[in-house]
């Protein structure tokens, strides 16, 4: 993690931006893609730049290179929530995702946030070992899980882009 620093995005070229979608979707395929339809991309470039635009993206950088990112997305005015972590495969295991969840959790506070939250997507229908150990990993840095929902109650319309049944599990964090 020496040398790895975060930020909060304003604007990124199109090589960045085309890097990030790239990789955010190749993450999520290699982790969920056998709970997604083919046609599924985690993220579309409009709605990254939306995401840039309103400066909800924080990165993790070394250099030139984009080590990761995460959304930090505010809900109100206490309650902000994370989602879209994601470490570049060249620096996983590296604490990255740990470094980009700090760095969120201490942007949510100053902005006078006292609860962080996160949604997990998570099959019904088979044992997905990523999710087992996210679910190990947050609760480990202090999240805990306060409600389960079908996730056409969380997101409307996403089951439908799934290929198999899955709930949401929401973690809370106090900040």
């Amino acid at each position: 993690m020496k040398n790895i620093k975060t930020i909060t995005v304003s604007q990124l070229d199109e090589n960045q931006v085309g890097f990030l979608i790239s990789m955010i979707n190749q993450v999520y395929q290699e982790s969920e893609g056998d709970m997604w339809k083919d046609e599924h991309e985690r993220v579309t470039k409009p709605r990254l730049l939306e995401i840039i635009k309103k400066k909800e993206l924080l990165l993790a950088i070394t250099g030139n290179s984009i080590c990761g990112c995460i959304h930090l997305e505010p809900m109100n005015k206490k309650l902000f929530k994370f989602k879209m972590l994601v470490a570049n495969p060249k620096f996983k295991g590296k604490g990255v995702g740990s470094l980009l969840v700090n760095f969120a959790e201490q942007e949510a506070k100053k902005s006078g946030a006292v609860t962080m939250q996160l949604e997990l997507l998570v099959p019904t229908e088979f044992l997905h070992s990523d999710k087992v150990f996210l679910h190990n990993w947050y609760t480990r840095i202090g999240y805990h899980k306060i409600a389960e929902h079908d996730v056409d109650y969380v997101h409307e319309g996403l089951s439908k882009l799934l290929k198999t049944g899955c709930v949401a599990k929401i973690y809370q964090k106090e900040l």
